[in-house]
């Protein structure tokens, strides 16, 4: 009745896990011994009783005819009877739970069996995957996403940063002589600000995005023509954009009522031009740079899968925990089955011994309660004699 023995029901996996004793073994005795330290102190003052009755006294223990032991003879076939009857109702009950847990154990196994599996596919796309990009689109995440570390991406942000900064610290004077020009009109003024922020620093940044996510994952070449007409609607604005503030800067300035000249006074228009596009245009390279640097999709892909993973090798332990209960509570139980009949033998002694050591406890309380010397030799004798049966 092993588990060892029934290797056939079950999978090749079971051999891969070792099996632990559950919280609680299988526990199917239905019969308990009777508690022998109660029943002596019982006989004892039963034997007292009968010998101030006068039921028994030194010549029937002379005789060696004592009915009290005729009385625990027949306790004592009743209580062999009730072992024989728990022992055929264990044997039935442990049969009926072995089955039903070899029911559970197949399930238990299962789900562990899927669950290891499910854990070694999340290892296995995460160990294709922990390898750093080399270039765009190889489908590898960024090396921060691989050990955390932020050096690499100061070392490759730091140049683009900081030409980004400087490009906006020559912006600051022009968009503040342009805000100077346009101060009189609020809708001017915030659309300017607003057309700054939005297409120098974030579309440029969101475009660099979708571009870097366009590189990793492809696209249809519907796609693909979306992301150019989108280059061109931005180099259209920028284009807005320059020629507004061409126009603020060659417009003459009147501070308190008094005309000043303009701000690009000694250059031209076409100079004016050139530089503000290739002021707008270069800051929104750089944002639109960083964006796609910054935003590998596989880096996200990467967080997901180690997270599945942890999550697949926390339910795979709690499955194999399961599992293992499982088979240790269904080896209990076969260790139950096996154990049945020694079990019973353990009993059947038990009895005997008890019912013997009752047998005395009366003898003592009719010695006791006789208080004659040759009583208590007549007792020893009966002792005697009923061990050199017993043996």
């Amino acid at each position: 009745m092993r588990l060892n023995r029934r290797q056939h029901d079950a999978p090749d996996d079971s051999a891969q896990v070792t099996r632990i004793a559950p919280a609680v073994g299988f526990d199917g005795d239905l019969y308990r011994l009777p508690d022998w330290a109660q029943l002596r102190r019982e006989e004892r003052e039963l034997g007292r009783a009968h010998a101030a009755d006068g039921q028994i006294d030194t010549l029937t223990l002379e005789t060696g005819g004592v009915p009290r032991f005729h009385e625990l003879e027949d306790e004592r076939l009743a209580e062999l009877a009730k072992v024989d009857e728990a022992a055929d109702r264990e044997a039935q009950q442990a049969r009926a739970e072995f089955e039903a847990q070899k029911i559970r154990l197949a399930e238990s196994q299962r789900t562990f069996a899927e669950r290891r599996k499910a854990l070694e596919d999340s290892q296995r796309h995460v160990a294709e995957l922990e390898q750093p990009s080399r270039r765009p689109g190889d489908g590898r995440p960024s090396s921060i996403a691989l050990g955390g570390s932020r050096w690499p991406a100061v070392r490759r942000w730091l140049p683009a940063a900081l030409l980004l900064l400087l490009l906006l610290i020559v912006e600051v004077p022009i968009l503040y002589q342009v805000i100077l020009n346009w101060g009189d009109s609020v809708a001017m003024t915030a659309l300017l600000a607003a057309g700054a922020a939005l297409i120098m620093l974030v579309a440029p940044h969101m475009y660099g995005r979708a571009f870097r996510t366009w590189q990793e994952n492809g696209s249809p070449a519907k796609g693909r023509w979306l992301l150019v007409l989108v280059a061109l609607i931005w180099l259209g604005l920028i284009g807005a954009v320059a020629v507004l503030r061409r126009d603020a800067l060659v417009k003459p300035l009147i501070v308190d009522g008094q005309e000043i000249g303009p701000t690009t006074e000694g250059v031209g228009q076409a100079p004016t031009m050139i530089l503000l596009l290739a002021l707008l245009v270069a800051t929104a390279l750089i944002a639109a740079d960083l964006g796609r640097r910054m935003h590998n999709p596989n880096d996200r892909r990467l967080r997901e899968l180690r997270a599945k993973r942890d999550h697949d090798a926390a339910l795979c332990a709690r499955a194999q925990a399961a599992y293992q209960q499982d088979a240790g509570y269904a080896e209990s139980i076969g260790q139950h089955l096996q154990s049945g009949e020694r079990r019973t033998a353990g009993r059947v002694r038990q009895i005997g011994n008890g019912f013997d050591s009752l047998a005395t406890a009366y003898l003592g309380g009719v010695v006791e309660g006789l208080r004659d010397p040759e009583a208590a030799s007549w007792a020893e004798r009966i002792i005697a004699r009923r061990a050199s049966r017993s043996s």
